[in-house]
Parts: C-alpha cells; sequence; structure tokens
C-alpha cells in the first residue's frame, strides 16, 4: 500500500467542533472542523483524523481512497 500525499489549496473550519463517534476517543475516522480543497480539485472535502495513539493522522478522502494531508497546511485556518 503506498500513501499518497495530497496539496492543500484552500483551508476553511467550522465554528463548532463535531462530536467523536468514537467513546474512547481513538479511531479510523475522526471528524475535525476543517475542510480543505485541494489543488485540482473542485469541492470541499472534510478533514477526518485517523488517532490510535498520541498522535492522529490527518486525512480527506477522494473517489474511496484516504489521502493524508500535512498539518502544517491548516495552519492558515487557525491563525
Amino acid at each position: 500500500m503506498s500513501i499518497t500525499y495530497g496539496t492543500v489549496a484552500s483551508v476553511k473550519a467550522d465554528d463548532t467542533a463535531h462530536r467523536n463517534p468514537y467513546s474512547m476517543g481513538y479511531g479510523a475516522k475522526i471528524p475535525t472542523r476543517f475542510w480543505v480543497k485541494l489543488t485540482g480539485g473542485p469541492k470541499w472535502r472534510r478533514v477526518y483524523a485517523m488517532q490510535y495513539g498520541n498522535a492522529a493522522s490527518l486525512y480527506v478522502t477522494v473517489k474511496g481512497r484516504d489521502v493524508f494531508i500535512h498539518d502544517t497546511d491548516l495552519e492558515v485556518a487557525t491563525a
């Protein structure tokens, strides 16, 4: 399995956080408050976190595949 990284063109954030569907706080598809538009992509996509330890991996789903993004790309929305 190869890991695909996407290039973020735009970032926006919701005003409220979304509920984590996993009772222990860890899981494969934890919704975040961030949305991104990837370079060359026409639509906004929800950013999800995959977390099984102390650090999470952020990703979006494109055509059924997980495309990972770097957390530093989201700093624009939090500034």
